[in-house]
């Protein structure tokens, strides 16, 4: 295997199973009995590809060999969507870096690049503020989320209220088919060529945006990017209730403010963790925060800014000094400084309607009360009407019955999260029992006659994404067996003396 994937990619090649452990995991700690139970993780071999052409010569050796092929980035997601789930090949993707010269969009005079697929999010960012130019968005994982990972997820982020999904900002995808055919597709309706026949693949634009490396291999893209604002601020207002942070989430929403750029949600229980870890001394305890950043045009920043410090008063907040919020800003991809004080998580990432956030958050701290369970939460403002939530609580990976009772207060969270309108946000492994919970019957049949006409050897990261590969992961199975499991937390926990969590 080795010396034929050498052909191809020269010593960008491993197959010593020390250098190819680290790819069997991605950023989640899931107990390693568990994990080969369900899958093969350990993959037979890893490349690094510097070119569109290695990585199609890739998946053709792989085909004729039936070999799965798992893509991965940064591997900066918690559901095993970077995981192998039998073993194989792993294209790593890291290698692909670099953006092109700026250029101008037929008609609209919008600025774009061509980004290469291994690229980190972040980096893309400062290399394009050196020409006055920035991202439209970017993952609160910016430093380590690369490009093609991210447009293969979900999306949503930091710049998502007015710019959209990523998935918006693309126009064109360069990437590999399930059969190693080269393609470039570009966005309905753009006037853009296409290479090597991707009509009679039967490819499509959106068959590489949020599939998760399941019906084809993105290499580069073509993304708007904008022009670096002239004026920036960040503004962090803290209310005494849920309903008050609530209401604000939804005004800001609803106010079509065309300077607004972000909104972040912490709850007290979160700002209390950061202060346990020495940061964010400013906020006062047992309060909600909101950050709210804006950026544009330099008299539309001011006439926002005038205009949310009368509501925030309007509603009973107060707005920190400034300076407290540009901080935040600045520490905006350090979520998980958190871990210095709660090294062991578990993480539930849901969508949900505004609306319901205050309703969820009281349900949430309702059931955090009965099940004795620490629910630290944060959120961002995804879209006028949506917020991306992040619910994590403390476990002890170093104790196999304690990590395993407290997965199921995971099926909570979502079942939760589902009574105000929520869903999980990925699918990966880990969520494919909540496939119900994400796609209606009808889109889940859809998604599989797309993986079946595209890839019918299920060679591009299978396992993932349309049915759970295992009994154990089916959601009738996997749901009673949560129910039962969760029936036994307390109890696990008493006698552990786990509380919570401390």
């Amino acid at each position: 295997m080795e010396q034929a994937l050498q052909k191809i990619c020269g010593k960008r090649v491993t197959t010593d199973p020390f250098e190819c452990a680290p790819y069997a995991k991605d950023v989640a700690y899931i107990p390693g009995f568990f994990v080969h139970l369900l899958t093969n993780p350990v993959p037979k071999a890893v490349v690094q590809p510097i070119s569109v052409e290695e990585i199609s010569s890739l998946i053709k050796w792989a085909k004729q060999g039936k070999i799965p092929v798992t893509v991965r980035g940064g591997g900066s997601t918690a559901y095993f969507n970077s995981v192998p789930m039998r073993s194989g090949l792993v294209i790593d993707t890291n290698r692909l870096q670099g953006f092109s010269k700026l250029e101008l969009s037929q008609g609209s005079n919008r600025k774009m690049v061509w980004v290469k697929a291994g690229m980190t999010w972040k980096d893309l960012d400062d290399g394009l503020r050196q020409q006055g130019c920035a991202v439209c968005s970017s993952p609160s994982s910016a430093p380590s989320a690369t490009i093609g990972g991210w447009v293969s997820m979900g999306g949503l982020g930091i710049g998502s209220v007015p710019y959209g999904p990523v998935h918006d900002q693309i126009m064109a995808i360069r990437g590999v088919t399930a059969t190693g055919e080269i393609v470039e597709l570009s966005r309905p309706g753009k006037d853009l060529t296409k290479i090597q026949g991707s009509e009679e693949l039967g490819l499509q634009f959106d068959d590489l945006m949020g599939t998760e490396g399941t019906r084809g291999i993105i290499t580069e893209i073509k993304l708007l990017v904008r022009d670096v604002p002239e004026k920036e601020e960040h503004l962090l207002a803290v209310f005494n209730s849920e309903t008050d942070t609530g209401s604000m989430m939804s005004w800001l929403g609803g106010e079509n403010l065309t300077s607004l750029y972000n909104v972040h949600f912490s709850s007290p229980e979160f700002i209390m963790t950061l202060q346990e870890a020495g940061y964010a001394h400013e906020i006062p305890l047992g309060k909600f925060s909101l950050e709210i950043d804006l950026e544009g045009k330099r008299d539309e920043v001011d006439v926002a800014v005038a205009h949310i410090r009368k509501h925030v008063k309007v509603l009973g907040g107060t707005l920190l000094p400034d300076g407290v919020g540009a901080e935040e800003w600045a520490d905006r991809f350090k979520s998980l400084r958190l871990e210095q004080t709660l090294p062991s998580l578990q993480a539930a990432e849901i969508t949900l309607p505004v609306s319901n956030f205050a309703a969820f958050y009281e349900g949430l701290s309702k059931l955090a009360q009965k099940t004795n369970t620490l629910c630290v939460t944060y959120a961002h403002l995804v879209s006028p009407e949506m917020a991306l939530v992040m619910v994590l609580y403390p476990s002890d990976e170093l104790n196999t019955i304690r990590y395993i009772a407290d997965l199921s207060f995971i099926s909570q969270i979502y079942k939760l999260g589902q009574s105000f309108g929520g869903k999980p946000y990925v699918i990966g492994l880990w969520n494919t029992p909540y496939l119900g919970k994400v796609y209606d019957r009808g889109e889940r049949e859809r998604r599989r006659q797309r993986k079946q006409a595209l890839d019918p050897q299920a060679l591009l990261n299978p396992g993932k994404g349309y049915n759970p590969p295992s009994i154990i992961l089916n959601s009738y199975v996997f749901g009673f067996g949560m129910i039962m499991i969760g029936l036994l937390r307390p109890l696990v926990l008493k006698i552990l003396k786990g509380g919570k969590g401390r």
